[in-house]
């Protein structure tokens, strides 16, 4: 019994030694981590997926995780590296905050604080301060007061006030769902301001589709690009209250972007530095997303990212350059409801679509396809054109069917018009019929501009028929009364014509006896 004590504490004393060992040399081997800058570097060796495209302008190498650069109104992908990768917001959470604000409040709206927008944020994170529960502000207030001092208490105000008047349980709700709206598929959203929960993710992707809708928006830019702002935030407060921003793109900081539109930034441990950015240049307005990053660089690569796209690509219109795709209708012109007032083609292509190529090609390099659209939608598009570049999509256009609102007569109700449309291409014909219930054909004319010639034509050829008759018979006529009249109207047109030839003879005696006298003396 003694002994296999013995031996199970030798055994025991052995494992332990073996396990101390072990330990000390993982210690010992263990490589030391990284800092912040060297994860950074190491971050500027991953792939950026955009520069494997075909025949595409090569992009910079940054030490963002994720990044994207996209075209605003296309959503054509410029710079492309990691971007559906999952990432935490942080404070650019806010401009979804702010932009569902703007599309579902006025400006003079007041937002009260309540005790858990205040004491539910960090003391430590951004806040306005100097709020209690029950104090107010103006909708316009509390917007430059997220997008320039990131103040997360009035972040968490603004969507409380938001949800209540719209009778919502939950903000987030609504920000999630308009997050699917604008094809977000990587997003989900648990607060208002950005403050960190591992089910609170987006990715630059995502996130960039929200920049577009945000920054499309002229005063929501106007905010996110204020460096300073000032307001009473309480009415008997003797001195202002101001606010300031740390984003280094505006004007008057280190990193000043001269082409900016707005800007906001955001910070959370788990993620590092976040950016979202607009600039505007030459009409191409651009939109970047910088995530996981180290200060001062995500405003560096931003700026890189600008400069990337405006320097190495193009817009080019595709009303003026398009020749594989003709529109046809069976009028040559239609109008609303005055006639001849509106000559706006019925069946017309967008004239202010483009799309985005690198500077080295044509619009003849793109790749075109139709695609008709659901006759049922009230939206009047018939059918879309979708370009493509070394299968990148760079743009589209639709094909509209133009509709009259002015008010005024019409020739009938409720009939039903049919109409033809053709797209054809070099490629494809096609022809779609439509037929137009009452409610979509009221108040509308459809006017056929050959046959309303023809009938002018034939009009005016009748009256020229009726005249001539009338003058016939205003000539020839074959009763006593006429003929007298006949002989009445030759004798005044004979003596007319001897009046004149008598004149005539007066004159040229009278000429002549000039031209006598003056041989007579000469003489």
């Amino acid at each position: 019994m003694k002994k296999k004590k013995v031996i199970y504490r030798f055994f025991s004393c052995f494992f332990a030694i073996l396990l101390f060992i072990a330990n000390a040399v993982t210690t010992v081997c263990a490589e030391p981590e990284l800092t912040n800058e060297e994860k950074m570097e190491e971050r500027k060796t991953l792939p950026i997926q955009s520069n494997s495209i075909e025949n595409w302008p090569q992009g910079p190498a940054i030490g963002a995780q994720s990044a994207i650069l996209m075209e605003m109104n296309t959503h054509t992908i410029l710079y492309a590296k990691n971007i559906h990768e999952k990432s935490y917001p942080a404070s650019t959470t806010k401009i979804l905050t702010c932009l569902l604000a703007m599309q579902n409040c006025t400006m003079d709206e007041i937002v009260t604080f309540s005790h858990n927008a205040i004491y539910d944020v960090p003391t430590d994170g951004s806040k306005l301060g100097g709020v209690d529960t029950g104090d107010t502000i103006t909708m316009e207030h509390a917007l430059y007061c997220v997008l320039v001092q990131s103040a997360n208490e009035v972040a968490s105000a603004v969507g409380e006030h938001v949800a209540e008047k719209l009778g919502i349980y939950t903000f987030t709700d609504l920000m999630n769902e308009k997050a699917k709206e604008l094809g977000c598929e990587g997003t989900h959203f648990t607060n208002a301001n950005g403050l960190y929960d591992d089910n609170h993710y987006t990715t630059a992707y995502d996130l960039a589709l929200i920049g577009c809708e945000f920054f499309s928006n002229e005063l929501l830019c106007k905010m996110s690009s204020t460096p300073s702002y000032h307001f009473q935030l309480k009415a008997g407060d003797e001195d202002d209250t101001w606010i300031s921003s740390k984003n280094q793109l505006y004007k008057g900081k280190p990193h000043e972007y001269k082409y900016l539109l707005g800007s906001k930034t955001g910070f959370v441990s788990q993620s590092r530095q976040t950016l979202v950015s607009a600039a505007e240049k030459n009409g191409m307005k651009l939109v970047c997303v910088i995530f996981t990053e180290e200060t001062p660089y995500q405003f560096e690569d931003t700026i890189a990212l600008f400069q990337y796209g405006f320097e190495n690509f193009q817009r080019l219109s595709i009303a003026d350059n398009e020749t594989d795709y003709n529109v046809i209708t069976d009028d040559l012109f239609d109008t609303g409801n005055d006639l001849f007032g509106d000559s706006t083609p019925l069946i017309s292509m967008e004239n202010d679509s483009y799309v985005i190529l690198p500077n080295t090609a044509a619009f003849t390099d793109t790749v075109s396809s139709l695609s008709y659209e659901d006759p049922s939608n009230n939206d009047g598009v018939i059918a879309t054109i979708n370009y493509t570049y070394s299968d990148i999509p760079v743009g589209s256009c639709n094909i509209i069917f133009s509709k009259s609102e002015k008010k005024g007569f019409s020739f009938s109700h409720n009939t039903s018009i049919p109409e033809i449309v053709e797209v054809t291409s070099a490629k494809e014909t096609t022809a779609q019929h439509a037929d137009s219930d009452s409610e979509d054909v009221n108040n509308v004319i459809f006017i056929n501009v050959q046959n309303v010639i023809f009938g002018i034509l034939l009009f005016a050829a009748a009256a020229i028929v009726i005249l001539f008759i009338i003058s016939v018979i205003n000539s020839y006529s074959f009763s006593a009364r006429g003929q007298s009249n006949k002989r009445r109207r030759k004798r005044r047109q004979e003596s007319r014509i001897e009046r004149r030839q008598t004149r005539l003879n007066l004159i040229r005696q009278k000429r002549l006896q000039r031209k006598r006298r003056k041989e007579y003396k000469k003489r």
